[in-house]
């Protein structure tokens, strides 16, 4: 098998797995001890948020250490999460809790999805190609095959802790076995850093701000999707977020071919857009086919988002100094994604409306959109310039 191959199969499997026992696993794992009622509703609720909050803080100092010795970060990211997981099973207590679901936002956000993807740019050189799309669909893929297995495990048993420790092994071995498809891949010597101009990416806020607004929406419809849809006495409302996971698989495919069509810019206002329409069709959904259809559209912004993000800091910073900069740019974006369920939440429980709650996330994606014009202007621009450059050869 070629080497980047292994680099796509070892990452996707990684991301495969972490997001299935981490950000598809939490509800699961919530579900499961409130049902067993070892857990308190606000405990779960703080570890929870703290899942999100820790995993957005640790990503640049995992993405530091992981510039050099990516395959160490990720192993210890590995073993860090089967610890978090068996300490649930040992203790299934408040404090461990709160402390594990950190550790699982930690070990994904930084360990599994910011080094992964810089091992996936060096491999593939920043471009949107068919690998690359793979490996990150990994992301979304968890929702697919490991939660079912989850819930399995989790929901339909009595003993927790049992099923607990099957998920930390199954998680151990599977990750470790991709660890050593790509462990030669990974280890290739991270690219010299040239004398380039410096840029910071405060420079770019209006972009930071656009993809945190786009991500809050994102995340607090996702959130709360299978609730919209109980709430209005829809027995499919449970299949809305197999539609979107469906989606924002499919998405990775897709986004790759609409960036070489499209262009990264017009893509993306594309798909922030696209994203703001269903928002507003899941907040009025009369009917179970509106509810699926606003489902693929958040999906696959969900998809796009994660694989546009990759291609916009390589566009605006090149290879060179990815791992930082994606780590930062990943940090805000991910505060983004915890306080768009917060956001929610608060709204419903202050009116008892959830068209209200809606009508504010879709407020949020479509102001994101004019953030995008500064980003787009210039890089009209550069690729003016390019363009006149290569005329003049």
């Amino acid at each position: 098998m070629r080497s980047d191959a292994k680099a796509a199969v070892a990452i996707f499997v990684l991301q495969t797995a972490g997001s299935g026992v981490a950000v598809y696993g939490i509800p699961i794992s919530i579900a499961a001890f409130l049902r067993s009622g070892t857990v308190a509703p606000a405990v779960l609720s703080l570890a929870s948020t703290g899942f999100f909050v820790v995993g957005a803080l640790t990503g640049p100092v995992f993405g530091r250490f992981g510039q050099r010795s990516p395959n160490v970060v990720m192993l210890c990211a590995v073993l860090g999460g089967t610890a978090a997981i068996t300490a649930m099973a040992v203790h299934p207590g408040g404090v461990v809790v709160i402390c594990a679901f950190a550790t699982l936002g930690a070990i994904f956000n930084g360990g599994l999805v910011v080094v992964g993807t810089t091992v996936l740019v060096r491999v593939f050189e920043g471009r949107p190609s068919a690998g690359m799309a793979l490996a990150t669909s990994g992301s979304s893929a968890g929702g697919i095959l490991v939660s079912p297995v989850l819930a399995m495990l989790l929901t339909t048993s009595a003993a927790l802790s049992p099923s607990f420790l099957v998920v930390a092994v199954g998680f151990l071995l599977t990750s470790c076995a991709a660890l050593a498809l790509g462990w030669r891949v990974a280890a290739r010597p991270a690219p010299a850093v040239t004398a380039a101009a410096p840029a910071r990416l405060s420079a770019h806020w209006p972009l930071v701000v656009a993809f945190s607004l786009v991500s809050a929406s994102q995340l607090g419809a996702m959130a709360y999707i299978v609730a919209t849809g109980m709430d209005r006495d829809f027995a499919g409302a449970r299949l809305a977020v197999a539609v979107a996971t469906v989606a924002a698989v499919a998405s990775r495919w897709l986004g790759s071919a609409g960036i070489r069509r499209l262009g990264l810019h017009r893509w993306t206002i594309t798909s922030f857009c696209a994203q703001a329409v269903g928002v507003a069709l899941v907040g009025v959904a009369p009917a179970g086919w509106v509810l699926f259809a606003g489902a693929l559209l958040i999906g696959q912004s969900l998809g796009n988002t994660i694989l546009i993000r990759s291609q916009v800091i390589v566009a605006l910073f090149g290879i060179d100094d990815f791992t930082g900069k994606f780590a930062r740019f990943q940090t805000w974006t991910s505060l983004g994604s915890a306080a768009g369920p917060l956001v929610l939440g608060q709204l419903y429980s202050i009116s008892g409306d959830y068209p209200l709650a809606y009508l504010t996330l879709f407020a949020l994606n479509v102001v994101a959109v004019p953030f995008l014009r500064p980003w787009s202007r210039s890089g009209r621009i550069d690729e003016l310039q390019h363009a006149g450059r290569a005329v003049l050869r």
